[in-house]
């Protein structure tokens, strides 16, 4: 896992000392000691997410996805081994949640880049050699980047010489023949079309861009049930249900968690359980914020950058459709949508 022999004698003695078996979360700390001593606190940081993909409300068809072909790719360590994926979705879709299971499902170690860009002079340079080393150490490692558009900026003229030689690096890393099958890649970002074109290519994370949409079909009816739990009296019967499903259209998996928290609030201040009727009067109360059209332009872009058809609402996707969602994102822009 790229300890050193002094390292792996302070593991061996330290259990010989306290008369324990080693075990693998033993090898992990160490590990994890190892990494922030040569690169930092500050620039990476561990992800442990403990949920599976088990535990997902909804997304019936992309969980099995995740379990056929992106788990089985990204365990794959010969020249069938995946460089990364990038996953996109409007806000509030669910993304990180979902893509946190992958990473416990895969059993690995999971970094999160957070601050590898230094106000110093030359130190990003520095920080992202060593990095490097690290990464050529490990014999298996997930790179997380959450909001990923911010944190990896462009190569074109207008971007600072630090930011374009840093996203150049991360660039060439992730089509690195030597770091294919040790280091994966997962970028997770609302705005799919801000990360770099070069990123975006076949051979890095273009190999694979998956994207996150609202539930839709029997998944909706998934997360409205989860969505009531345990917090309502009587099950809907099935004109209710009907009814609740078109109250809560165009639901994002966030919306249904918001009001899952609220109706569980509402319990616990009025000491019961609530009625059917309650619960639409708390529907009927609830008013969006105006993000609606800046989440129909990332769903837009989102359909537009995945890679895979099966991945689509509709699998039988013409060129025609592409070009309509083209023109739908133009009028948008001319809106001073982003």
């Amino acid at each position: 896992a790229g300890l050193t022999l002094h390292a792996l004698g302070q593991l061996l003695k330290g259990a010989r000392h306290d008369e324990r078996v080693l075990m693998p979360q033993d090898v992990v700390h160490k590990v994890e000691d190892f990494i922030k001593t040569q690169v930092g606190d500050d620039v990476v940081e561990f992800k442990k997410p403990e949920h599976k993909l088990d535990d997902l409300v909804g997304f019936t068809r992309l969980k099995s996805f995740l379990k056929d072909e992106l788990i089985p790719r990204f365990q794959t360590t010969g020249a069938g081994a995946l460089p990364g994926a990038a996953v996109s979705g409007p806000i509030g879709g669910g993304k990180t949640y979902i893509f946190e299971a992958v990473a416990s499902e895969l059993g690995m170690v999971v970094l999160v880049l957070k601050g590898i860009r230094s106000k110093w002079y030359g130190e990003t340079d520095v920080i992202f050699e060593r990095l490097r080393r690290v990464l050529k150490a490990l014999s298996r490692v997930l790179i997380f980047i959450d909001e990923a558009d911010t944190q990896l900026g462009g190569v074109g003229a207008e971007t600072m010489d630090t930011e374009r030689r840093l996203t150049g690096k991360i660039q060439s890393m992730m089509s690195d023949p030597i770091l294919r099958g040790k280091v994966y890649w997962l970028l997770v970002t609302a705005r799919i079309h801000l990360l770099s074109p070069d990123i975006r290519r076949p051979g890095r994370v273009g190999d694979l861009i998956i994207p996150v949409l609202d539930p839709d079909g029997s998944d909706r009816r998934d997360f409205l049930l989860w969505m009531l739990g345990s917090s309502v009296e009587a099950e809907p019967d099935e004109d209710t249900l009907e009814a609740l499903l078109d109250e809560t259209g165009g639901f994002s998996a966030a919306s249904y968690a918001s009001i899952r928290s609220e109706l569980k609030a509402m319990c616990d201040r009025r000491g019961r359980k609530l009625t059917l009727e309650e619960v639409r009067a708390a529907l009927h109360d609830r008013l969006d914020p105006a993000i609606a059209e800046t989440r129909r332009y990332q769903t837009l872009q989102a359909l537009l950058n995945c890679t895979r058809r099966q991945l689509l609402p509709n699998p039988a996707i013409t060129e025609e459709d592409r070009l309509l969602w083209h023109q739908q994102i133009a009028l948008l822009e001319a809106k001073g949508i982003r």
